[in-house]
């Protein structure tokens, strides 16, 4: 789900009489301006982001592979809780979403946090996490320390708790940047990546209003 989500409670907290929506639209603009302007000197130097980073959007023939790696991702990230939840009982009942506010979000604000984490948010993070983060890493440490990294800041940028109860949702977001690290290693492009980021979202958006 969206990972503006620790940019909404800083403008939460600085606005508090801002509604959840209006300030989740803030902090993905905020997400997009810093991620625009971190990957301003590269593009620069380099001659485009699709130069510098890989950057495009998902294409029709990406379709397949989308499907493929969002369920690969979902059942690892089953595993990874699986076997957290085992070695740490105190675990077992901390929920592992951080999409549960959207139960009580009126369908007009609802709206604006659907196009939000369906369509921006995942543009904007695949850009930041797996294109400057991932790839200037790289340059200095190679892939996987690169990719543990930026998977863990990914993973911690979407805890909406603290502490224990933050622990879990960290974990299988993490998982899941590490596999979009790998994506984006294997096809060169950022696309795939957004494209798989955006049907997860998707998904756990319709799951939580619908089943809720």
């Amino acid at each position: 789900m969206p990972g503006c989500l620790v940019l909404t409670l800083l403008a939460l907290a600085a606005l508090p009489d801002l509604p959840e929506a209006a300030a989740i639209a803030l902090a993905t603009v905020l997400l997009g301006c810093a991620g625009v302007l971190v990957a301003r000197r590269p593009a620069r130097q380099s001659g485009g982001l699709e130069r510098a980073l890989g950057f495009d959007l998902p294409l029709w023939s990406d379709v397949g592979r989308l499907v493929w790696w969002s369920l690969g991702l979902l059942l690892l990230q089953g595993f990874a809780i699986v076997g957290l939840q085992a070695a740490v009982p105190a675990l077992r009942d901390v929920p592992v979403e951080n999409t549960d506010f959207l139960r009580d979000v009126p369908p007009a604000a609802l709206l604006v946090l659907v196009v939000a984490a369906v369509l921006v948010a995942p543009v904007l993070e695949e850009l930041l996490f797996r294109g400057v983060v991932l790839q200037g890493l790289m340059l200095r440490t190679g892939f996987w320390p690169a990719s543990l990294v930026s998977s863990v800041v990914f993973g911690a940028f979407h805890a909406t708790a603290t502490g224990l109860e933050a622990v879990p949702i960290v974990v299988a977001t993490a998982v899941f940047g590490l596999g979009l690290c790998v994506l984006t290693r294997r096809t060169g492009r950022l696309g795939p990546g957004i494209g798989v980021h955006a049907l997860r979202n998707a998904v756990a958006v319709a799951a939580t209003t619908m089943g809720g």
